[in-house]
């Protein structure tokens, strides 16, 4: 911890603090990573939120520094806030309810599955899917349809 900056009171405590947030969250984005493409969504959207929280802090590391008033934040701060607004879809995949029936989803679900479905939902969303795999192993002919697409 360092000594308390009277001049960059919030500046000194973004020092002081973001770094512990930007590993915490580099921490996640590893164990996210080692659950496999079921989460590359979101390990990419914690990856994108580390680059957002390291550039706060080397932007107030910047002004502790270079002695510069910390009105300089607000400006950034709506920066970052926009940034942020405008790429919401990339950054806050996290959902709390399942996507289907609005069931709590555990922690794991939440950060791990880019489905954001529970346990309960998940085989029936994906059955259509695996029904028609099952009937093209079977033999069974596929549709015009299939053909058509097939042959661009």
């Amino acid at each position: 911890m360092s000594h308390i900056n009277m001049e960059h009171p919030i500046s000194q405590f973004i020092v002081d603090y973001f770094n512990w947030v930007f590993l915490g969250i580099l921490a996640l984005n590893l164990f996210q990573r080692r659950r496999g493409k079921g989460a590359q969504q979101k390990r990419y959207a914690t990856l994108y939120i580390a680059i957002g929280v390291f550039l706060t802090y080397t932007f107030a590391n910047g002004l502790i520094y270079f002695k510069l008033t910390e009105w300089y934040l607000a400006p950034f701060g709506v920066a970052i806030g926009l940034g942020a607004y405008m790429l919401r879809k990339w950054l806050f995949p996290f959902r709390i309810r399942c996507a289907s029936c609005a069931k709590t989803l555990t922690f794991e679900q939440m950060v791990y599955r880019d489905s954001n479905l529970c346990d309960d939902c998940t085989p029936r969303i994906e059955e259509p899917q695996d029904a028609v795999e099952e009937e093209t192993a079977n033999g069974e002919a596929p549709s015009a349809d299939d053909e058509e697409t097939a042959g661009r």
